[in-house]
Parts: C-alpha cells; structure tokens; sequence
C-alpha cells in the first residue's frame, strides 16, 4: 500500500468566490497534490487576532504553508503549478511560461474584473448598476473574441497541452456560463465554447467543480446578500454620535449632584406633568434623529449646504422641532432642578457630531497631503470647504 502524500498546506477562500480557490485545486489535481482547503468566515475568522497574525494583508483566498502564507488567487495557483517542475502545467519552455503569466493578467484584467460586474449582482454579492453592467458585458464580448482568435490556432490557449493559463481563465468564466452567458451570448464563439466543455469534461476538473450545466437564460439581479451588504451612508457617524451621548449625559450628572445641601428641594410635580415632559423630549429626539437622516440622504443626492437646509422638507421638520423645544419647558415648568440635566442628551449628540466632523476634516486633510497637496490647496479643496461649512453650521 502507498504512503499517503503529506499536504503542501491548507487553502482559506470564501464560499460564495469559490472560483478564486480553485484555480489552484485544480492545479493540485493535474500535478498529483494533496491541498487542504477550509471555509473561511468573512464574518467571523476576519476578527480573529491569529488571522492577521498570519495573514498580515488580509486578503482571501490564502493558502497557509509552513513556511509562510501566500495569498490572491493566481499567486497561490502559480504556487501550486511549480511546485512539480516535471509536469507541463507552467509550460515547457521560458516561452511558455511568459505566455501563461500573460494570459493569467488577461484574466484578471479583461475577464475577472468586467464578468464579476455583470454576475456579482445575479448572485447577490453587491447591487446591480445597469449602466456599469452594461459595458461590463461589452468587455467581456470583447475578451471572448480574443480566446475565440487564439483557440482558433491551437486546441489550448498555449498550444497543445493544457496549463494554468486555461484552468484560471475556465474556473474564472465557470460562474458565467452557469449563470448569464445564454445561447445567444454563446453563438459567435464556438471555438471558445467547445474548449470551455472540454476543460470541464477532463477528470481533474470535474472533481473540483463537478458538472457544469450552461445555462438557457441570463438570471437576474437579485438582493444583496446580508452578510456582503456594505454599511449604510453616515453609519459610521450615528455610531460615534450615540457612543459620545452617554459620555456627555455622565458628565453632566455630577454637576446636577454638586448642588448645596441646603437648597430647598422643589415641589412635586404632578404626575401628568413628568409624562408630558418626558413625551416631548422623546419627540424631540425623533424629530432630530428625522433632520439627520434626511440631511444625509439629500447629501447623497449631491445636495449640500444651503441647500439642504433651504429644502422644504427639511424647514418644515426644523419648525416642527423648534415648536417642540418651544414646549418643552411649559410642559416641564414644575420640576425645574431635573429640567438642566435633560437638556444633556441634544448638547452632547451636537457635540458628538462636532467630534465627528472635526475628524474628518483632519483624515481628509491627511489623506490630501499624502496625495502631495499642501496649504492652500488643501482648504481650497471642494470636500474640506464643505466639511468646513458643515462643521460651521454644526457650531
């Protein structure tokens, strides 16, 4: 009985980019290598103190040796097709192997880059931009008309063998052909057509990614994926502004507590009285939590200062909060000690907001300055003026 070959490590990749990973199962098979492969959670191993202990970069796939971690897709599928320097698979001659490394930038560049565009959105792993997907379908006729050309000439794209060049370039295409290239997309290429199948139909291949069912029509957009859905606009500055709210409501507490013993205590408010006060504060946050989203969707919309606060909407829910604070002190008139410390909330969320603005300004700034900008040219720039602006308001 044979020995069991020792793995020459263990392949990371992420499920739903699956193709990424298995340029390089595929290159293991051809070249008579054990390679382990794990899940990995985007969700949860990302925050895991060893991943970037070991993984510095952070990018997935990555495939974990003993000596180290190699990571992007046709590093580690380059890794993998050397590792046996007695099979073709990175051709046989210097020649060749500088016709591989060439089609494996077209892949990348000319397949990966456009044909994701068009098919991330069929599988729900980002929106669907029509304008972009559009000419994402026009580069990839285009990239299929110079396969088509140079199957033409020989069975493989670099000759009469196979090599990495057509297991990137296959495992990279295999989403499209399953998901939106239909027989209408398909028509004009048949030479490419034919070496796709017969790729997939090889042994090695189909042990990776098994059958390959060439889809009858173009599937849809659908929604984005949770676990892939990119944080709202401004999430980052909510979050700030509700973190600084409990630290400014703590420091105003002390103060309220600093009060003389002597001092009278006030009288007993009716119990009516506290539900109504308490009732207008909480109008009043929501009507203010309303003013912050609206003024961050119109800022999406390309509106910005003046503008956003001259729209009609945004006046009304200003008049409308100002008659709340208007009311408030009526409605909690009796109990006038406990009136200060409620106030603390509105102050500290404007505060957090000032921070928050103020920290822009200075990553913008610092971003700007490493782009070579210095000085004048930095506040004279269109986004630290608005900022600016903003800022001002803010105050």
């Amino acid at each position: 009985m044979a020995p069991a070959k020792a793995s020459i490590g263990t392949l990371h990749f992420i499920e739903q980019t699956l193709y990424k990973a298995e340029k390089a199962l595929i290159a293991a098979k051809f070249n008579g290598l054990v390679l382990d492969k794990k899940a990995f959670d985007a969700q949860k191993d990302a925050k895991k103190p060893d991943f970037l202990a070991k993984n510095p970069v952070g990018k997935v796939p990555f495939l974990e040796t003993d000596m180290g971690c190699i990571f992007t897709t046709n590093a580690i599928a380059r890794y993998v097709a050397r590792c046996r320097a007695d099979t073709s698979l990175y051709g046989k001659s210097f020649d060749d192997e500088c016709q591989i490394d060439t089609w494996l930038e077209f892949c990348t560049h000319e397949i990966e880059v456009p044909l994701m565009t068009w098919v991330y959105p069929v599988m729900g792993l980002m929106d669907d931009v029509p304008k972009a997907t559009s000419e994402a379908q026009a580069d990839v006729k285009k990239a299929f008309t110079m396969l088509e050309n140079q199957l033409k000439a020989s069975a493989y794209l670099v000759g009469d063998f196979i090599t990495l060049a057509d297991i990137a370039i296959v495992c990279a295409l295999r989403e499209g052909f399953a998901l939106v290239f239909d027989p209408a997309f398909r028509k004009p290429f048949p030479k490419a057509c034919a070496w796709f199948e017969r790729c997939c139909n090889m042994p090695q291949f189909k042990s990776v990614i098994g059958d390959v069912k060439l889809c009858t029509a173009a599937q849809k957009p659908k929604p984005v994926i949770a676990a892939f859905a990119p944080p709202a606009r401004g999430a980052a500055k909510d979050a700030a502004a509700k973190d600084a709210a409990p630290k400014a409501k703590a420091k105003a507490t002390p103060e309220a507590k600093a009060q003389p013993k002597s001092q009278p205590k006030p009288a007993a408010a009716p119990a009516g009285g506290a539900a109504v006060s308490g009732d207008v504060e909480a109008q009043i946050k929501a009507v203010g939590d309303e003013i912050r989203t609206l003024k961050e969707k119109l800022k999406g919309e390309g509106l910005s200062g003046k503008k956003i606060n001259d729209h009609a909407e945004v006046k009304q829910l200003v008049e409308k909060l100002n008659a709340l604070k208007t009311a408030a002190p009526a409605a909690g008139a009796a109990p006038a000690a406990p009136a200060a410390p409620a106030a603390a909330p509105a102050g500290g969320d404007v505060e957090a907001q000032i921070k928050a603005v103020g920290d822009e300004i200075r990553t913008l700034k610092e971003k700007l300055k490493g782009e070579g900008l210095s000085g004048k040219k930095i506040n004279d720039h269109a986004e630290v003026k608005r900022l600016v602006a903003q800022l001002q308001e803010l105050k």
